[in-house]
């Protein structure tokens, strides 16, 4: 089986807190099934979290903690990576927002693919999640704590663009590499629409016109509804859109969710308000893979 395209390189970024564990198994069997050619485990350490913030009068301070950080990684790491698979891990300490340790290295190192681990609670947002989401140029994966080793559905959202066409590709890509089923849905928004979906014959008329769209863009794959199986829902803005997708995953067991977003990745609040960045806040159980559209620098949107 070849690489599944542009997933050659992963980035999994550790804070050395309990989910760095999950994110490691995680990162273990995902580059497993997709063939990933390499692995960068990446420990950014805030300085002003140090003991000593200055270190001027000990040098060596800094560079023995990496080590011993860095060597910890390695450990764990080497337990769970047994098959043939590059690894590398990367501790640097930060003046400044340890953020931009992960973003330079997404850019210096081409990273296809970057992990970042998603908390329960209060401590769901962490540090670096929203900036990095923001800014990386790499496709991105928040994994949940104690994720499923395993892929068996998937969930796509789609819209029937062009950009939607590459998020589907992607999900047909792992889906055949895993065997996983792969299911598309789709959400058909009243707002922008002439007339609001208000009568059972016009909710009807949309579902048939969704189904229309729905084969149109299977068979530029050339498969059929028999072969994907389409989801279609109307946004009663009853609840958001993001809330629809993930409820939708929950009710078809989905082991990932595929889905893109649109905003330019240069402004660190581009993203808010938008279906992706309301997923990516969510509290979730499954991870979430978020796709860029990397020659435009934007996101694609339901």
């Amino acid at each position: 089986m070849n690489n599944i395209e542009n997933l050659n390189k992963m980035l999994v970024s550790l804070d050395l807190t309990e989910i760095d564990s999950s994110l490691i198994q995680y990162a273990s069997f995902l580059s497993q099934a997709l063939e990933t050619d390499k692995v960068f485990f990446v420990h950014a350490i805030q300085a002003y979290d140090l003991p000593d913030k200055s270190s001027k009068k000990f040098p060596d301070l800094n560079t023995s903690l990496s080590k011993t950080i860095q060597e910890e990684i390695n450990s764990v790491v080497t337990n769970h990576f047994k098959r043939n698979t590059k690894t590398e891990v990367i501790t640097k300490i930060e003046n400044e927002d340890a953020a931009n340790v992960i973003l330079d290295i997404i850019e210096k190192e081409d990273i296809d693919i970057a992990l970042i681990g998603q908390k329960y609670g209060e401590d769901r947002e962490g540090r670096y999640g929203h900036k990095i989401a923001s800014s990386a140029k790499s496709d991105l994966m928040f994994i949940p704590e104690q994720p499923k080793l395993s892929v068996n559905n998937i969930l796509c959202a789609i819209d029937f663009s062009r950009d939607s066409e590459k998020a589907f590709k992607r999900a047909l890509d792992i889906s055949r590499a895993t065997k996983a089923k792969l299911t598309c849905f789709y959400i058909f928004d009243t707002s922008k629409s002439y007339f609001p979906a208000s009568t059972q014959q016009t909710s009807s008329a949309i579902q048939k016109e969704s189904e229309k769209k729905f084969k149109k863009f299977l068979k530029k794959f050339e498969l059929t509804p028999q072969d994907v199986q389409g989801e279609f829902e109307i946004n009663d803005k009853l609840s958001s859109q993001a809330e629809k997708l993930y409820k939708k995953a929950e009710e078809i067991d989905a082991d990932l969710a595929i889905i893109g977003a649109k905003g330019k990745t240069s402004v660190v609040t581009s993203l808010l308000g938008n279906v992706t960045e309301n997923l990516r806040k969510m509290e979730k159980d499954i991870p979430v893979m978020i796709m860029k559209n990397q020659g435009k620098k934007n996101w694609l949107s339901l």
